[in-house]
């Protein structure tokens, strides 16, 4: 009796493992997807399930290398800026340089370490110096590839380690690859590094095709389990320019063969003669910084809106003093004396419904707003419309790579931003734009003014002023130095702009 209830408990056991291991077998198996477009012409050349959700590994990094990129021009970073390894960052699983907390180094080696090395202690240091968590700069990962068309990305972190919730397809990274060729020429050739030597170690890239396909110029390669062997590709070869996607190859090998086989059949197929316009958006819609956050909101928002960046809460009270603050990378943050002044004549003025306020309480808000306005709401507006000569979008679900909108010339980075070494104006009025939670949110918005005004702002100093209201701390954006007749008129062609705003006297 003992042996018979011993070999039926060892039967039991073994189907319970069969009918365990059965589904997580096949849930772990790789989806594969590939798909190619000619870079020229905007046309798709090979497409196998291009809009299936995949995981997205170290392709992750992609993004987060566009968002680097973009705060470099931006000025809010450049390559000899020092990232600090934090001990969260530093106790991510390989692939990684192996940094201990508190070491640095510059966002260069941290860019060329994501390109090689794929490290994914980098990074998650990278996006907690940009994001303040590497939780928050996922979530502004996916808020910007919303903005660039990638409408089936989620992004849960920065390297692309194991999550269940971050997804892509293969038409979304192409549409990231060719933003990254489009937006940032000059940063993208870092993707052809084929060698990384730091501390005296040298890491040889990942994607052998660098080594092995004539014409490759990068990009990326990834691989989980869960996700199989991914690759991005981009290849230029007698006057023809092709990029594509592979996901969930068995190995390395296989994957690349595919790439290639895929690339062979493109470039037969690809045109010489260039007709796509870059896709390019605002610069000044990305975040360079955690994004402005609600001082305060009765409801939390709708699915339709988590990726919307949330509109300024403009203060209509004057501050309290508060002790100064001082931030590295923005101009020193001062806090003043001032009152609101009343509108000019003939201004118009427009009430607001009452709704929750700095404080937490309802209040009426006057604000200006220009005399006549189209049916869009004016801080949807503020918030999503372009400056002058950029231009929006992405590629289209289509299989055709639709040609928006007409070439702009994009303005080349400056090492420092033009306004850094302008002669500042010291008048007694300030403009203020809005109120925030934090003063990296301040300080967005007021690098996103100044970056839309075309120079107008640029002889003023711009100002985060902090102020308690019962338990919150705010941070007013103000420009200040103005006279003021200067003030009212900067602030109407601000309102043109659709740029809330209001003048005020120090005191």
């Amino acid at each position: 009796m003992t042996r018979y209830t011993a070999l039926r408990a060892g039967i039991t056991t073994l189907i319970l493992a069969l009918a365990v291991s059965a589904p997580t077998s096949a849930h772990a198996a790789p989806r594969q997807a590939s798909m190619a477009i000619d870079a020229n012409t905007g046309a798709v050349l090979h497409n196998k399930s291009g809009d299936t959700a995949c995981y997205p590994a170290s392709l992750t990094k992609m993004m987060t290398l566009y968002m680097t990129f973009e705060l470099i021009e931006l000025g809010r970073l450049s390559y000899t800026t020092k990232i600090k390894m934090t001990p969260t960052a530093a106790a991510a699983p390989p692939s990684k340089l192996n940094l201990k907390p508190g070491e640095e180094l510059t966002v260069l080696n941290a860019i060329k370490a994501l390109v090689t090395k794929s490290a994914n202690d980098v990074a998650a240091a990278l996006a907690e110096h940009i994001g303040g968590s590497e939780g928050n700069f996922a979530r502004l990962m996916t808020r910007r590839a919303r903005q660039l068309g990638m409408n089936s990305t989620i992004f849960k972190n920065a390297s692309g380690l194991p999550n269940g919730e971050q997804k892509t397809t293969a038409r979304d990274m192409l549409k990231l690859a060719l933003h990254l060729q489009d937006h940032f020429p000059q940063h993208y050739k870092l993707f052809s590094t084929r060698h990384f030597t730091y501390r005296g170690r040298r890491y040889r890239n990942h994607n052998a095709l660098l080594r092995r396909y004539r014409g490759t110029d990068g990009i990326k390669t990834g691989y989980t389990r869960a996700s199989g062997f991914n690759l991005v590709s981009s290849v230029r070869r007698d006057g023809k320019h092709v990029v594509a996607v592979v996901f969930g190859g068995k190995s390395s090998r296989v994957r690349n063969a595919k790439m290639r086989s895929i690339l062979n059949k493109a470039l037969t197929k690809a045109s010489r003669r260039k007709t796509r316009k870059p896709v390019l958006v605002s610069r000044a819609a990305s975040p360079m910084a955690p994004r402005p956050r609600l001082a305060a909101r009765k409801a939390p928002l709708r699915p339709a809106e988590r990726f919307l960046p949330p509109p300024a809460v403009t203060a209509a009270t004057p501050p309290q003093s508060a002790p100064q603050l001082r931030r590295a990378t923005q101009p020193s943050i001062h806090v003043a004396k001032v009152r609101p002044l009343p509108l000019p004549p003939g201004a118009l003025r427009d009430t607001i419904r009452p709704e929750e306020g700095d404080n937490g309480h309802a209040e009426v808000k006057t604000v200006y707003r220009p005399a006549k306005t189209s049916n869009l709401d004016v801080n949807a507006v503020m918030r999503f419309a372009p400056p002058k000569g950029a231009l929006s979008g992405g590629l289209p679900p289509s299989t055709s790579h639709a040609q928006v909108g007409a070439s702009s010339a994009r303005p080349q980075p400056q090492t420092e931003p033009a306004w850094k070494n302008a002669a500042r104006a010291s008048g007694p009025f300030q403009i203020q734009i809005g109120a925030y939670i934090a003063p990296a949110d301040a300080e967005y918005r007021m690098a996103h003014a100044r970056e839309r005004s075309g120079g107008l702002l640029d002889p003023y100093r711009a100002i985060a002023v902090p102020v308690q209201n019962g338990r919150r701390q705010l941070y007013r954006a103000r420009f200040q130095g103005f006279e003021r007749t200067a003030a009212y008129s900067t602030c109407a062609s601000l309102r043109r702009l659709q740029i809330d705003c209001f003048v005020l006297r120090m005191q």
